[in-house]
């Protein structure tokens, strides 16, 4: 991470202290993960709604580190980090982003493709086999479900944010193996195939849908 910027539209009745307390929570995550705070917009909206936050972000990565959706291999083995569904619960309110994960990833094992799952499950793996130009088959009982969730919200709520990536088969038992982080679960979901093969999950987010 490197440069952030916000916009922030307030009606005229909010404290003060909802904004230091907003600002103070941005701070906090900038030490966490870095960047700085380069600028942004403020603006007010008509008394009685709801406030407008919206934030950029730019950020840079090293050429060698650069894993894209778009490079998966049929044969390589698909995993997720963390638990799946809840988001509808405010699972996604309280959540730590994958950022020491991935670093460690892609240091020791380098995953062949890998994003985050946004838009859920359901929406996101699709994505990233048609950018691979592969297809994928998983096993919908090795999901990690969250708490209080059931398989299809794991599957479609989205605002999940876990790593969702592929690796060479060869590798996945040493992955397994020499995972580090004790508090978040590392599960092998099933497999990428060659293209035309997949399932139909349904379910996740929709950005458009009227």
């Amino acid at each position: 991470p490197e440069h952030f910027l916000i916009t922030l539209a307030l009606p005229a009745e909010t404290e003060v202290v909802w904004v230091e307390d907003f600002y103070r929570g941005i701070g906090d995550c900038l030490d966490m993960f870095g960047g700085f705070l380069a600028g942004g917009e403020t603006s007010g909206v008509p008394s009685g709604s709801a406030a407008v936050i919206s934030i950029a972000a730019t950020g840079s990565v090293q050429r060698e580190h650069l894993i894209l959706r778009s490079t998966a291999r049929a044969g390589d083995a698909l995993f997720v980090t963390g638990t799946l569904g809840g988001s509808i619960h405010g699972k996604h309110l309280d959540f730590t982003p994958r950022v020491e994960a991935a670093g460690w990833l892609v240091r020791n094992f380098k995953p062949s493709a890998m994003m985050d799952l946004s838009d859920g499950l359901g929406k996101d793996l699709p994505r990233l086999a048609k950018a691979s130009g592969c297809g994928f088959s998983i096993d919908e009982t090795a999901i990690p479900v969250t708490t209080g969730s059931t398989v299809a919200e794991a599957i479609g709520d989205g605002e999940d944010f876990e790593l969702l990536f592929c690796l060479e088969e060869s590798r996945a038992d040493g992955l397994l193996q020499a995972w580090p982080f004790a508090d978040l679960p590392l599960t092998r979901i099933g497999r990428m195939e060659e293209d035309g093969k997949e399932q139909a999950l349904g379910g996740g987010w929709e950005h458009f849908r009227s």
